[in-house]
């Protein structure tokens, strides 16, 4: 004969109490209610474990996993129980190499062992602290409105003209950026292959710095066409929308020095400035911009400082960022 599956002893008899409770509460009995936020979950069975949990011994899946990279091994945790259990239990193993490779530029590996008692595990540093990402390119989609020429009617138009700032990190500090009016999809072809970038014209090579764990200072040599040098120097705050993401760099100064001036610094105050919302959309209006003859050897920047968000190299074809003015015509970086 069919008997009907009984639910474990625990879950009964808690069902039982909370029905109870229910009837002496109340005028009406309503048992059903007692079901309410209770899930049995099954026994773990063999059969969901994947192929390569039970094939692999525990070595060769920590490699593996080391060399797939900080993102693509966390997304394993959201395949299924098995993955994800393994990849919070490996935080040595896997984990410590991930946070030794993102901060060896700013310290060195037994600085980042001693920081591990601050945050509990080496995958929880991993998401806390900021990091510059060299799995991608940092973009920002800059506009400006540009007059045009009457119609035919007397009419006077305008055009909105839009054009991407690039920056690429690598490990060893060094750095390399580009300004381009080409959308996304085409500059990252030139600027994932390292050797292009050395052989191209339109691409600035320098280094990078970090001060303190959000505040990095970017400097790019130029060549200018009598002999002589030029050096473009970007202050950019580092942070994050989601735990570790480090996504955005939001621009406090941009100056262009020729020789060797000496490079206007940020304030405290400037860098106090990227949060308050007022001084940017002054900024943005060009309120405190300053002109400039030409001559000057030292020159600040009164465009171009849009938020900076990061793209992996698997979504440089699919992001928004390669829409056409015609299609989005302001970007919100958030």
């Amino acid at each position: 004969p069919f008997e009907r599956p009984r639910a474990p002893a625990s879950m009964a008899s808690d069902v039982m109490a909370r029905s109870r409770a229910a009837d002496d509460g109340s005028m009406f009995n309503r048992p059903w209610l007692a079901f309410y936020d209770r899930r049995a979950r099954p026994p773990p069975c063999a059969a969901d474990v994947p192929a390569i949990l039970r094939a692999l011994d525990e070595n060769s899946l920590c490699e593996i996993a080391s060399r797939l990279g900080p993102r693509a091994f966390a997304r394993l945790a959201t395949t299924c129980a098995a993955f994800r259990d393994f990849v919070y239990a490996h935080d040595i193993d896997v984990w410590r190499g991930f946070c030794e490779d993102a901060f060896a530029h700013r310290e060195s590996a037994a600085e980042t062992a001693a920081r591990k008692s601050r945050h509990g595990s080496y995958r929880a540093m991993f998401q806390q602290r900021l990091r510059l990402r060299t799995d991608g390119l940092y973009v920002s989609r800059n506009t400006y409105i540009k007059p045009g020429a009457k119609t035919m009617e007397n009419a006077k138009c305008c055009h909105l003209v839009a054009y991407y700032r690039y920056f690429r990190f690598y490990r060893t500090g060094e750095f390399v950026c580009k300004t381009s009016p080409r959308r996304l999809r085409d500059e990252a072809k030139l600027l994932k292959d390292r050797a292009a970038c050395a052989r191209s014209n339109e691409v600035c090579h320098g280094g990078y710095t970090i001060d303190g764990e959000d505040r990095v200072r970017c400097e790019a040599i130029r060549p200018k066409s009598n002999g002589e040098w030029s050096a473009t120097y970007f202050w950019v705050r580092l942070r994050q929308n989601k735990p570790g993401a480090s996504n955005r760099l939001d621009v406090v100064k941009i100056a262009m020095v020729d020789g060797d001036n000496d490079p206007p610094t940020p304030t405290d105050e400037e860098w106090r400035a990227v949060d308050d919302e007022e001084a940017l959309y002054r900024r943005g209006l060009g309120i405190c911009a300053q002109k400039f003859d030409g001559t000057a050897e030292v020159r600040v920047a009164n465009r171009g400082l849009s938020t900076l968000v990061f793209v992996p190299w698997d979504e440089v074809n699919v992001h928004e960022l390669n829409k056409t003015t015609e299609e989005m015509d302001f970007y919100f970086t958030g």
